[in-house]
């Protein structure tokens, strides 16, 4: 998807007209979500046909808006279109309560807002940043608008993180508290055991100096280890439907 033209335009002529120091310090980044996960192998070719057909269609892709400051980063999804065909997704996929994923830079503090079910946590940790490496003596590249390098780490997780960043915003900021590079993600590909999921700038859009952000306190607080206990069970039901969803779509 390209980058908004307008807003482009904007960006660059305040990158020319002013000194790095003085550069975008506030504002907004808008990002498009694209998954693509393995087929259950108990599929029937027809059904892998329509599955694939749909994650061309962008059937489970979402939008995600960043906003940040020189002190603080938020991300959320944005609310999805409703299909014109009337399909639902197996993944149940409801923004209204969207997950938010604050991290402070000032304090290096994460403060997630997740949801499950019909609950709502609120989890607080120190933000561990990645172990980022970026190759020396690399090209700029173009295929994301604004110039850009590459980075590559491994999450926390064991999710395997390639990244393209732009020192034309030179905060480490980044889609769903990935950050901690030279300048501000552009491109992100989180991947684990054959699923993925790419982050890719679509829109960016500066905000007034004065923006504030606050962090997430609507939730019962839990610990991280205990919340991954409850969304291991929680994803094991998501599985379960989904393949049921797979098999009768």
């Amino acid at each position: 998807m390209p980058f908004r033209l307008s807003a482009c335009i904007l960006f660059l002529s305040i990158y020319v007209a002013t000194p790095l120091a003085g550069q975008i310090s506030s504002g907004t980044i808008d990002y498009l979500e694209h998954r693509d996960f393995p087929l259950w192998e108990g599929m029937s070719i027809e059904q892998k046909k329509r599955m694939e057909r749909m994650k061309e269609e962008g059937a489970f892709d979402q939008s995600g808006r960043l906003t940040f400051t020189s002190d603080a980063f938020s991300y959320q999804q944005l609310p999805k279109q409703e299909d014109p065909r009337g399909r639902r997704g197996w993944w149940g996929g409801d923004t209204e309560n969207p997950d938010v994923y604050y991290t402070s830079v000032a304090d290096s503090l994460v403060t997630d807002q997740r949801r499950i079910m019909d609950r709502t946590f609120i989890l607080e940790d120190k933000w561990l940043v990645p172990d980022w490496e970026i190759p020396a003596n690399q090209q700029v590249n173009m295929a994301y608008t604004l110039p850009s390098k590459v980075a590559f780490a491994v999450s926390a997780e064991g999710d395997t993180l390639t990244a393209y960043f732009s020192e034309t915003i030179p905060l480490g900021i980044g889609p769903r508290g990935y950050g901690g590079l030279p300048g501000a993600i552009v491109y992100l590909k989180v991947e684990n055991e054959g699923a993925y999921t790419e982050y890719t700038m679509t829109t960016m859009q500066p905000n007034p100096a004065e923006l504030t952000l606050s962090k997430p306190t609507e939730g019962d607080r839990m610990t991280r280890e205990k919340f991954e206990k409850v969304a291991a069970k929680r994803r094991e039901v998501m599985e379960r439907r989904r393949r049921g969803w797979e098999r009768n779509y």
